[in-house]
């Protein structure tokens, strides 16, 4: 399959430029490449027509005046772009911002999940992707989710199936209630299957009989392995399995640790992912820092390069486009100072260079992309004030955390006063509808008091150590605007404006990292005892983690779906 077809005109001129008949339009000359079809380093000349790869070997051809002749270094050399086949490209970064900081770090395409734009933009989320793809550097392809939004409407899933930068379905959260026997679930991913679509799973520690009945679905890819046994039950079941090295499952160290030198892991079949990390985790688990790690490991470096490279190209059905240097792919490449650096000096994108000696050749204009990405997301939030006397607890039933994301539930007595590991936390509607409340345990002692518009859900979280604190702090969020806001024990006070949806910020990602950084830094200074304290945020309104947790259908056990406290509307409080 190719992302970009050729017109009539480019692919007669990437033929003739192939068979030296016409001069190519950027002549890489006797340069290193990495061949990852063969395993070797090999030297030759690399010869671009428009944004394709027309010729690659020993022959010398002609060039002309407007050739572009490029002669590297000894010891430099080029490699395939790299592919993320797994991203979340909202997370408080945008994804225009994504987009940019994934070029940089030689990421030519990601795959990416659709599930906030159609939270935050509905049907208007189909004319957002194509003008990002307009407009940005980076590849942009996308799966569809169809077991959450678009559970009632079949009409917009088939509208995502058809589209040409839909690749895949998923990622399969849900999948428990396919092997209960939901008949609509079961439809839906009939339809994927039926529009010859990858479905992703999402299965952390799912048994062996219970991913062979996910595998027989159809379901191809997992990238939830906590471990080498993990990703050998997932081989063992015909899935490809992705490596993670996120900023709350650091696991690929470990995992490749696990896997060394055992023959039963066939490295064809595996690919990496960063899986969304949050925006002051970038680079630390960029694809970059994963090929360093997987030869660190002691995997080859043409091992270590394929993971990124032509296994998700090949995975994805991309290899005519993407995965390798040679002739037909697109000329989207990196060049290295060594092999064993695998972050870019160079980056090549469609036959153009975007990245010159690791800087931006054609930077975005800011102002206007921001204006841009503010047309398209708006507040969706309806600001609500609340008084003390609506805070009520609703049980004795609260939520423990295990850590960034797992949580588990624990009992406490209602109305006594709160312990030294306690707080009260709310969810607001985002229409303001209504609130749940209860307690939270083991979340930042020194806080005392939070609001965050940043939700899996979308609603606003309201943490605090009194009724009347977060009473106060949504007040001044509301007068502030969306994003996060924390009131510290020591009077001090930290703002992260979230503009774009309430959930995703409008700067370049060295602003949002630089303050998300602060954030993380500032929340352990004051009792937080985990990693990353925005995936707290994020995922205490996720439906797919265990154990409990909070939802306009109630504060619930994810496992068995039953329901502790029920949302109470803010008319009736």
């Amino acid at each position: 399959m190719r992302i970009y077809p050729c017109t009539l005109e480019e692919y007669r001129d990437l033929i003739a430029v192939s068979l030296g008949r016409k001069p190519p339009d950027v002549w890489l000359k006797n340069a290193a490449y990495l061949n990852v079809y063969t395993g070797q380093v090999e030297r030759g000349h690399i010869y671009v027509s428009g944004n394709r790869i027309a010729y690659v070997g020993d022959k010398e051809f002609a060039a002309s005046p407007n050739t572009q002749i490029i002669e590297l270094e000894q010891r430099q050399i080029v490699v395939p772009g790299y592919i993320e086949p797994h991203a979340h490209p909202c997370q408080m970064y945008n994804p225009f911002t994504w987009g940019v900081s994934q070029l940089r770090q030689g990421a030519v395409l990601s795959i990416n999940d659709n599930l906030s734009l159609l939270m935050l933009l509905g049907e208007r989320a189909i004319s957002f992707i194509e003008e990002l793809d307009r407009i940005s550097s980076h590849m942009f392809l996308w799966w569809c989710n169809f077991d959450q939004v678009q559970a009632g409407d079949r009409h917009l899933l088939k509208t995502w199936l058809a589209h040409p930068l839909v690749i895949q379905g998923g990622e399969f959260t849900e999948w428990f209630q396919l092997l209960q026997g939901d008949e609509e679930l079961l439809e839906r991913l009939y339809l994927l299957k039926s529009a010859r679509l990858r479905v992703e799973g999402h299965l952390p520690g799912v048994s062996y009989e219970k991913i062979s009945g996910i595998a027989a679905a159809g379901i191809g890819a997992d990238h939830e392995s906590l471990n080498a046994e993990d990703v050998l039950k997932r081989l063992k079941l015909g899935l490809y399995a992705s490596l993670r090295y996120s900023s709350i499952r650091p696991d690929l160290p470990d995992i490749l640790a696990g896997l060394a030198g055992d023959p039963r892991f066939n490295l064809n079949r595996v690919m990496l992912t960063s899986d969304g990390p949050s925006p002051h985790f970038t680079e630390e688990h960029s694809i970059p820092a994963m090929i360093k790690l997987c030869m660190e490991a002691g995997l080859s470096a043409v091992e270590a390069y394929r993971l990124a490279t032509l296994n998700p190209a090949t995975y994805y059905g991309l290899y005519e486009d993407l995965g390798g240097i040679a002739p037909g792919r697109l000329a989207s490449f990196n060049v290295l100072d060594s092999l064993n650096e695998p972050a870019p000096l160079h980056v090549m994108q469609q036959g153009t260079w975007r990245i010159w000696n690791r800087e931006d050749m054609q930077p975005a204009d800011e102002a206007a992309i921001a204006s841009w990405l503010h047309t398209y997301f708006r507040p969706p939030r309806v600001p609500a004030e609340l008084v003390p006397e609506q805070i009520r607890e609703q049980g004795s039933t609260g939520i423990e955390l295990v850590n960034d994301v797992i949580t588990k539930p624990y009992e406490f007595i209602a109305g006594e006063p709160l312990e030294d590991e306690e707080s009260f936390i709310t969810l607001l509607d985002s229409k303001g509808n209504w609130t749940l409340h209860t307690r939270i345990k083991g979340f930042a002692s020194g806080v005392t008091a939070l609001a965050s518009t940043y939700s899996a859900s979308g609603d606003t979280l309201l943490i605090g150590r009194s009724e009347k604190g977060i009473c106060d702090i949504l007040q001044e969020l509301n007068e502030r605007g969306d994003g996060i806001l924390v009131y510290f024990i020591n009077g001090e006070k930290l703002h992260i404006p979230l503009p774009l949806g309430g959930t995703m910020s409008a700067g370049n990602m060295k602003e949002i990292s630089e303050s998300l950084g602060l954030f993380a830094f500032r929340m352990k200074q004051h009792g937080y005892r985990f990693r990353d304290p925005a995936y707290t945020l994020l995922f205490l309104t996720a439906s797919h983690l265990p154990n409990i947790r909070m939802s306009a259908k109630g504060l619930y056990l994810v496992k068995n779906g039953h329901v502790i406290a029920s949302p109470v509307r803010l008319d009736t409080r």
